[in-house]
């Protein structure tokens, strides 16, 4: 670090410290080389000119105005892809090494009570003493769906665990997973990686941040995140608070608690779905003494009421990153997205409404016309093609927008042609009846385990149970799952399954559904014996209504509405 980025940060501190006294405020000198390296980062990012009136002498620099508009502006786009499979406009590219500048000009225009000050000056030195890393791992849980977008979140879904590595040097890199999604920039290119869907995203270059990443960026990024949040907090009339606590391993904790508002109207349909577009209460909790972050809890806010939705409870600094750690094995039957390209007759497909491609979209799948298909949706895989099928369009509603998205959904019900799939049984257990295991597609492919932690129960009934056929237990199965019968599902399947599809029904519930007038129906069928994994695999056909709302957008080269999510 050279002597004039730590005479800038001393600057820094003195601010802080000093109560955001104008008096110790930095000097001309100072503020001019902070302002010439944001005005540069400026012109690199956007293109423009500097900002007019924008100048390192205003005693309330413009440019600390600009640049806030100009991360809003960021933040929008950030918030676009709703329920996309793959965010392809979601590129958060950071400050890189003016971070911690902007920092200073945010800090140079705050007029804000002491108290924010104190809770600033904590989160500053944590910014401090991360200010030389070479690399950082970060591993928390988030209250998610495992496949849906990193910052996707849900009160009604269990915890999933969420890891992110950041390699500074030698080479820039880094990577965020969690159990059915994948992102990594290996330095050169950038992937994100659906596991279900067995599908890919890949851009043949480096980037700063992308896929719906950014949040974890900037808990890794404490100066982004010091900007970020005092900004927001002055702007927003957000609440901040310092406290101190004693930790289990008995040191002292400095905990700072901002309390943020998304600004999203609560009947927007976007609301509460993803880490921006909720009220939150956010804890950060750094150690006293060596003064870096040690945890991180986000906590949603709705109703008065507060659901913890993400936990960071490992931080490991400046730990060597195992070269494996940035390669990611794709099957050799990956899927990947194509980017729409002008058609002969591209013009018919981009003077279409949402409405006209929502149904032409869906015509083409009830002929399985994938060629057609194929012009609104990639990639269109031989699962979805299998999913979707054959299908009846039952009724299309009319096109509604977001607050926080860049295209339009439209409301469908469709009824899905059947779908075969196996259950998977076995009785190797003191119990001695069939239970349920796992459920495989047409394939044979695994599609969700149901994860039994330890042998059935023995029940006080338990001959007429163990008398059960495997296809006798799958048909009572879906007979109480049909009835929401907790109690009599349990005796064929694992609490998990159980907890899962709780909340599922409860989920359907919160959005308006009519839970069992969807219930889909299912045929049970023959089964098929296997002796080399001691179980049988029923043979199972599911069919019924699916009812959603389909995400279009058509900001691409094109102009033709792709289908984005919702499926």
């Amino acid at each position: 670090m050279n002597q004039r980025k730590h005479s800038d940060e001393d600057n820094l501190e003195r601010l802080i410290q000093a109560g955001f006294d104008k008096t110790a405020r930095p000097g001309a000198a100072a503020r001019e080389r902070a302002w010439n390296r944001i005005n540069a980062v400026w012109r690199a990012e956007h293109g423009a000119k500097t900002p007019q009136g924008a100048s390192a002498q205003s005693s309330t620099p413009v440019m600390c105005n600009a640049q806030s508009e100009s991360r809003n502006n960021n933040n929008k786009q950030e918030r676009h892809t709703l329920m996309s499979l793959f965010l392809r406009n979601r590129w958060g590219f950071g400050l890189g090494a003016a971070a911690g500048a902007f920092a200073l000009f945010v800090l140079i225009a705050l007029t804000t009570p002491k108290a924010h000050a104190t809770a600033a000056q904590i989160m500053a030195k944590g910014a401090q003493a991360m200010a030389n890393l070479t690399s950082i791992h970060l591993r928390g849980q988030l209250r998610t769906l495992p496949a849906d977008n990193f910052s996707y979140i849900s009160a009604e879904q269990d915890f999933f665990p969420i890891e992110f590595w950041k390699q500074l040097e030698p080479e820039f890199k880094w990577k965020v997973e969690k159990p059915g999604r994948v992102a990594v920039m290996d330095g050169k290119t950038t992937l994100l990686y659906i596991k279900s869907a067995n599908e890919a995203f890949k851009i043949d270059q480096a980037s700063a941040s992308a896929f719906d990443t950014d949040w974890l960026h900037g808990i890794a990024n404490l100066s982004h995140t010091i900007s970020n949040e005092l900004t927001h907090a002055l702007a927003n009339g957000w609440k901040l608070e310092l406290a101190q606590q004693t930790g289990a391993d008995g040191r002292v904790k400095a905990v700072v608690t901002v309390h943020a508002t998304s600004g999203i109207p609560d009947d927007d349909y976007s609301k509460n779905s993803f880490l921006q577009t909720a009220d939150t209460r956010r804890v950060y909790r750094f150690d006293d003494k060596t003064e870096l972050l040690e945890n991180v809890q986000i906590f949603q806010v709705k109703s008065g009421a507060e659901t913890q939705v993400f936990e960071l409870n490992q931080i490991d600094y400046n730990q060597p990153i195992a070269g494996s750690v940035w390669q990611v094995q794709l099957p050799a039957d990956v899927s990947y997205y194509q980017e729409p390209q002008k058609l002969p007759d591209n013009d018919r497909y981009a003077s279409m409404t949402p409405g006209q491609a929502a149904r032409t979209f869906f015509e083409a799948c009830s002929r399985e016309d994938w060629t057609e298909a194929g012009k609104f949706m990639s990639p269109l895989t031989d699962q979805l093609k299998g999913y979707l099928g054959g299908l009846e369009i039952v009724s299309l509603g009319q096109p509604f927008t977001s607050q926080t998205y860049g295209g339009q959904f439209v409301p469908y019900e469709i009824k899905l042609r059947g779908q075969t799939f196996y259950v998977r049984v076995a009785n190797t257990n003191a119990a001695k009846r069939f239970v349920l295991t796992g459920m495989y597609d047409a394939q044979f492919k695994l599609q969700q385990d149901l994860k039994l932690s330890g042998e059935p129960e023995v029940l006080p009934n338990n001959d007429t149970y163990a008398r059960l056929s495997p296809k006798e237990v799958v048909q009572a199965y879906f007979d109480a799952q049909a009835k929401l019968d907790w109690v009599e599902m349990r005796k064929f399947t694992s609490q998990y399954d159980i907890d899962e599809t709780k909340r599922q029904v409860e989920a359907a519930r919160k959005s308006g559904m009519d839970v069992q007038k969807l219930m889909p129906a299912f045929q049970v069928g023959e089964t098929v014996s296997s002796p080399e994994q001691s179980a049988c695999f029923v043979k199972c056909v599911m069919s019924g209504v699916k009812r959603h709302n389909l995400a279009l957008r058509n900001d691409n080269p094109a102009g033709r509405w792709q289908v984005d999510g919702g499926i």
